[in-house]
């Protein structure tokens, strides 16, 4: 069909409008499907940023829960620890007190002997005794 010339100029600037809107309608159109692959990217990144804060809120309380655990058994150690050093201070006192008690024995069996040591030296020196001292015993009787 052919156009008259005078509608022409019309008809041309009708077909530029036209591809114009058709341009402008598949600009806005990606426009729209690019904002929309924006969105679906954030919506991921979201996701994954979600799942790697659970991620690491688990990892934390795993590691709390493990340093409570941690703690519990430093307090038994510590307790072990001060029983162990209650129980030696009492072996200690109880060793000084036995070695005391030892002295004493040691002394009063250095006394004894000292004073035993006396009486032969003067029983010696008495002519009676001297010859009961010096008197043969049976040999079945152990000397002491």
């Amino acid at each position: 069909m052919q156009i008259p010339d005078p509608i022409r100029p019309y008809a041309d600037l009708i077909r530029v409008g036209l591809w114009a809107l058709l341009a402008g309608g598949l600009f806005v159109a990606g426009c729209q499907r690019g904002e929309d692959k924006a969105a679906a990217n954030a919506e991921v990144s979201i996701t994954k940023a979600n799942e790697q804060r659970d991620d690491a809120r688990k990892e934390a309380a795993e590691n709390l829960r493990a340093a409570n655990a941690c703690g519990v058994l430093l307090e038994q150690v510590n307790d072990q620890t001060q029983a162990s050093i209650n129980a030696a201070e009492l072996a200690r006192k109880a060793a000084d007190e036995a070695a005391s008690r030892a002295e004493a024995a040691a002394a009063e069996g250095q006394r004894r002997a000292t004073a035993a040591e006396k009486a032969l030296q003067a029983a010696k020196m008495k002519p009676v005794c001297r010859s009961q001292l010096e008197m043969q015993l049976c040999d079945s009787i152990p000397l002491l």
